[in-house]
């Protein structure tokens, strides 16, 4: 007979060390996103956690390396919902690409995606954020593509086709690093007038891909 009167069993040194580095990273994640670049520091984020700060940086060194881990959350987080609601497989019927692309817009231009531009643009005057961050481009660059990949196997050797990806993602990027200085508002409209060449784009490369190789 089970006691449910008996206590969880206690954990482990290493469990609890693992927990509460997990806690700094989605503390520290969260205040990137509710109260912006400039107010992540050691301090706070240990307050958010409910630790020492002693204990923050015994886990993190230093701030660059629990800001790095932080936005690798929010990044893959995203990354991992994009996939689930970006249904790269529609791209192949016309009617329904720019659907995938407002998706595509929706998530980079979300709360969370906004929260993490500031940390790219402090590798310009942070250089110690430059490595760890080409190292998150280059594996959410990989996923992108092995997927894209996947479900267009047909295209995976056509110079064009991650050329577009890239293409795609890097024009919205580009427009949400505005998004301070011209709002949203402003950014949906320019999106809407440029989402047309990126269609046409798609267009002109999937609609010539073998039909053989179409599902």
């Amino acid at each position: 007979m089970i006691d449910e009167t008996s206590s969880p069993p206690r954990q482990t040194r290493a469990q609890q060390r693992a927990a509460t580095r997990l806690a700094l990273i989605a503390a520290a994640a969260d205040c990137l996103v509710e109260e912006g670049y400039a107010a992540l520091t050691t301090r706070r984020v240990a307050e958010r956690a409910g630790v020492a700060q002693s204990t923050l940086m015994h886990h993190f060194e230093t701030r660059e390396a629990l800001l790095v881990e932080a936005v690798t959350q929010l990044a893959t987080g995203l990354a991992d919902e994009a996939l689930d609601h970006v249904d790269l497989a529609a791209l192949r019927a016309p009617e329904h690409r720019e659907a995938v692309l407002d998706q595509a817009w929706r998530t980079f231009t979300s709360p969370r995606a906004l929260a993490a531009v500031p940390v790219w643009a402090a590798a310009w005057t942070e250089p110690e954020l430059a490595e760890p961050l080409r190292q998150l481009e280059e594996r959410l660059t990989a996923i992108v593509h092995a997927t894209s990949g996947a479900l267009f196997p047909d295209l995976v050797d056509d110079p064009a086709f991650p050329a577009l990806i890239d293409a795609s993602v890097s024009l919205i990027r580009g427009l949400v690093v505005a998004a301070p200085i011209s709002g949203i508002e402003e950014l949906n409209a320019r999106w809407a007038a440029m989402k047309p060449f990126l269609l046409r784009a798609a267009g002109d490369l999937l609609d010539d891909a073998p039909a053989s190789a179409h599902p």
